[in-house]
């Protein structure tokens, strides 16, 4: 089976590469987008799960997510979200936005690279 592409979507340079390094090491490939370069970079890689921050200054991340849900090409492809926020953000938001769930930081890394696993197993999610 050919290796997953999943795009890291996430304002600081540094959360981006430790989680490249972990999904790079369950075997995933990975691209890294800061939120400005994720419309472009979703095109040219065409992912098959992106991992966005819901934790971006402002409402950035979300207007990202909303972004992304408005390719065509890109529909079927889940965003899960990631926040600290878990206070404000319940699924039924992160779900209004775009995105397929969402999982608490700090992560649970075993239990992160297992919920994209189960996503990834699930045919065709339409966010």
């Amino acid at each position: 089976m050919a290796r997953r592409t999943i795009l890291i979507v996430d304002e600081s340079p540094d959360h981006r590469d430790i989680l490249a390094r972990l999904l790079r090491f369950s075997g995933y490939h990975v691209v890294e987008a800061a939120p400005s370069h994720a419309l472009e970079q979703v095109l040219d890689v065409r992912p098959d799960l992106i991992l966005c921050s819901l934790s971006l200054p402002g409402q950035h991340a979300w207007e990202t997510v909303r972004q992304l849900r408005t390719l065509p090409d890109i529909a079927a492809v889940p965003i899960l979200g990631a926040t600290v926020y878990t206070t404000l953000i319940k699924r039924s938001l992160a779900q209004s936005i775009g995105c397929v769930d969402y999982v608490d930081k700090p992560f649970d890394l075993d239990g992160l690279i297992d919920h994209i696993r189960n996503l990834l197993s699930t045919p065709a999610i339409m966010a």
